[in-house]
């Protein structure tokens, strides 16, 4: 399965223009999902997304990587559009992974349980989804919560789609994590603070 990761887009809340440059102890923000996808068992080629608002973060890419994650340059006129774009650009077949740049503590074994998850259904696309419960244990505020069937839901920035059907509305399926490292994306400096404490915390 191919796996794009979207960093085109500006970060305002963080008070800066690129969230995927963002310096995280002691590496970019984006450089610890790339990490992870790469060494996925599930993973084949890893992409990043970029457009004319994210030169430093294609740089970045560029200059740690090489050829091992590639580059996909959409117009950034929005985040459809330009997934849309991505996903045809790739050449894709069959399922793809759409995720965030900020997910700093997903792991490959997260990423591989995903896919083995959704490969086990017969529904074209799948979202990631985390309860607000965990947010509040966490002492954090999601910005997005949806209303999914009674129970408050938190979309984690992860999803499988078929890129055949990209252009289509497709019928979607939910997975539903406990796990604070798939949950948890760096949206602002208290998330970012957060992922440092639980990075550091591994480190002892």
């Amino acid at each position: 399965m191919d796996a794009i990761v979207m960093a085109g887009g500006l970060a305002q809340r963080l008070g800066v223009e690129e969230k995927a440059c963002v310096m995280l102890i002691d590496r970019p923000l984006i450089s610890y999902l790339l990490d992870s996808l790469l060494g996925a068992e599930h993973i084949g080629r890893v992409f990043v997304q970029t457009s004319p608002y994210s030169p430093e973060t294609e740089s970045c890419v560029r200059d740690r990587y090489g050829d091992d994650v590639l580059i996909l340059r959409t117009p950034g006129d929005n985040y459809v559009g330009d997934m849309v774009n991505a996903v045809k650009d790739a050449g894709s077949t069959g399922p793809v992974m759409i995720l965030m740049p900020d997910l700093p503590l997903v792991g490959s074994e997260h990423i591989d349980a995903i896919v083995e998850s959704y490969e086990e259904r017969s529904i074209p696309a799948m979202s990631v989804y985390a309860p607000i419960g965990l947010f509040r244990e966490l002492g954090l505020r999601p910005g997005t919560v949806f209303n999914k069937n009674g129970e408050m839901l938190v979309p984690v920035g992860i999803n499988v789609l078929d890129s055949a059907k990209i252009e289509e509305e497709q019928v979607d399926s939910d997975y539903l994590t406990h796990i604070p490292e798939v949950a948890i994306n760096v949206d602002s400096v208290v998330e970012l603070a957060k992922c440092e404490e639980m990075l550091l915390a591994r480190m002892v």
